[in-house]
């Protein structure tokens, strides 16, 4: 390639095959000319046939595809390949389930050159895609609830959400990149932080549009939500407790007297409707009959589902909080 790219699209990805190829399809049908841009699929160490399948759309698709492969080492060592790799200054993260819109790259190019200064992000939109099945899951599950953002916004760093955003290289490389561990561990947020203290903004632009094809369950969703809790301490020793606990109503006295007296008021309802008897005894079994029943559908609605799946994040984090102590006080 003798001249860099306008941009370079960055997708980490990990036994995703099918839906990554939609997704590298989506990426040609762009309004940018297909010359002005890369994509670059870095793989986690796949074995689901991911490699054959990028090496079958090599040379057929109009912009240059290029790719990567190493063995499993999680997200963000995956991210931080990707970054590394890519020929342009400016890089979109994407996952590997988001599939754009044809004006995608244009609308974050276009934010971009409204904002040239290399401390700048653009956030793009992510809605549930209209293909997935119809379920009473998708119906009510959002996790990305991007409709609390305006257009224009300037957002708080920690929405430096690598499912459709795009940042200047060499700010990342000067300031911070992702930190390397396994399993699902909010390393966006993580990171977001850490570069808001370098100076890093994020500009909403919502007609950077993308759509998230991700084939969800409640027991998926709530697994997830565990593993997630268990490696909190990613945020919580990286993120002051008093600000971070209450975005994940995680309510504990660790986040400071202030914080833990204001939380106590919705705390309260919130273990009285979510706790680890109604959750397994009632809202798991009443949320997944839901999908063939008219009369548990009723008590179907975004507050259950959230319910739900948030008490197995904050259940994640306190096992991981116990085991931690129990293992200091067996070697005091």
């Amino acid at each position: 390639m003798s001249e860099p790219p306008f941009i370079s699209v960055v997708i980490a990805t990990y036994k995703r095959c099918d839906v990554l190829q939609v997704t590298l399809e989506k990426l040609c049908e762009q309004s940018l000319a297909p010359s002005k841009f890369e994509v670059l699929v870095v793989d986690d160490g796949s074995n689901d046939g991911t490699d054959k399948m990028v090496a079958s759309l090599m040379g057929s698709t109009p912009y240059a595809l290029r790719y990567f492969e190493h063995a499993n080492r999680g997200p963000g060592y995956t991210q931080n390949r990707g970054i590394r790799e890519a020929h342009s200054d400016l890089i979109l993260l994407i996952a590997d389930d988001i599939w754009a819109s044809p004006m995608l790259l244009e609308q974050h190019l276009k934010t971009h050159g409204e904002y040239p200064d290399k401390n700048v992000a653009v956030l793009g939109k992510v809605v549930q895609s209209s293909e997935l099945p119809s379920t009473v899951m998708h119906k009510y599950w959002d996790p990305f609830r991007y409709d609390r953002f305006r257009e224009g916004q300037e957002l708080n760093s920690i929405f430096f959400l690598a499912c459709n955003i795009s940042v200047k290289k060499v700010f990342l490389l000067e300031n911070g990149m992702y930190e390397e561990r396994k399993g699902a561990a909010h390393e966006d947020i993580e990171l977001g932080y850490r570069l808001g203290k370098k100076g890093l903004r994020i500009i909403y632009n919502q007609d950077a549009l993308t759509s998230h094809y991700h084939v969800e369950t409640l027991v998926n969703a709530c697994k997830r939500a565990y593993e997630r809790g268990r490696n909190f301490d990613l945020l919580s020793e990286n993120i002051p407790k008093s600000f971070i606990f209450p975005i994940y109503k995680i309510c504990s006295i660790e986040a400071g007297v202030k914080a833990f007296v204001k939380m106590i008021p919705r705390e309260i309802p919130r273990l009285c409707v979510f706790n680890k008897w109604t959750v397994n005894y009632f809202w798991l079994p009443i949320l997944q009959f839901a999908e063939a029943n008219r009369l548990a559908a009723v008590f179907a609605n975004q507050a259950t589902f959230r319910g739900t799946i948030y008490y197995f994040l904050r259940k994640g984090y306190k096992d991981a909080r116990r085991e931690e102590q129990k293992e200091t006080c067996l070697c005091i």
